[in-house]
């Protein structure tokens, strides 16, 4: 006795993988969201490293300072224009100057001679304190003042151009000591100075 034979299975292909679109819209579209994807991954992560990353880096070493170096003034420069007093009223403003009366006889002279002229340059401590100390020096002559709040009136000899050096004789206070100068154009603030070997050096135009 035969059976009937059993149906077979019918056989189907194996699936193959499919090529990207040849449709150069449907290309870029796919790419473009896989990139955006990758894109928002790495905002993410850069984002999550900004916000928690609390390692210091250390601080690398510096390097000694050789013994045989000479130790120079730090110079800052700025430049300023002073107003220049009229040659009438020089006495007078030599008189209430800090200036010994030698020095105030020379001064006179050499302003006489058109070899030197006066300038106005009143100076204070921008923060208000009172007590600083400072030298102004130009053309080998030295004027030390004890600042405070307000302006206090300067006269100083120099030539058409020239440059006054100032220089801190008391510790500056913290944070900084910043002179201020009344030039030609109104107040300005004189670099800051935050030790005792700092200089501010003025260039100065006579106006």
């Amino acid at each position: 006795m035969t059976f009937p034979s059993e149906p077979r299975p019918e056989l189907r292909p194996e699936p193959r993988l499919q090529p990207l679109p040849a449709d150069p819209a449907s290309r870029n579209r796919v790419l473009w969201g896989g990139g955006g994807l990758i894109a928002a991954l790495t905002v993410g992560a850069g984002a999550f490293f900004y916000t928690h990353n609390t390692t210091t880096l250390p601080t690398p070493p510096m390097a000694p300072l050789s013994q045989n170096s000479p130790a120079v003034p730090v110079a800052q420069t700025a430049a300023v224009q002073l107003s220049m007093l009229p040659t009438a009223k020089a006495p007078a403003a030599l008189a209430k100057s800090g200036f010994s009366p030698d020095d105030q006889a020379r001064i006179l002279a050499a302003v006489k001679d058109g070899k030197m002229r006066l300038v106005e340059m009143p100076v204070l401590d921008a923060s208000g304190a009172v007590g600083q100390i400072i030298d102004l020096t130009v053309s080998g002559l030295t004027q030390r003042v004890v600042l405070n709040g307000r302006f206090q009136h300067l006269v100083i000899p120099i030539a058409e151009a020239g440059q006054i050096l100032i220089a801190p004789v008391s510790m500056p206070h913290a944070p900084a000591l910043i002179v201020g100068a009344l030039t030609a154009f109104g107040p300005e603030a004189l670099p800051a100075l935050t030790t005792l070997d700092q200089r501010v050096l003025l260039n100065v135009i006579v106006q």
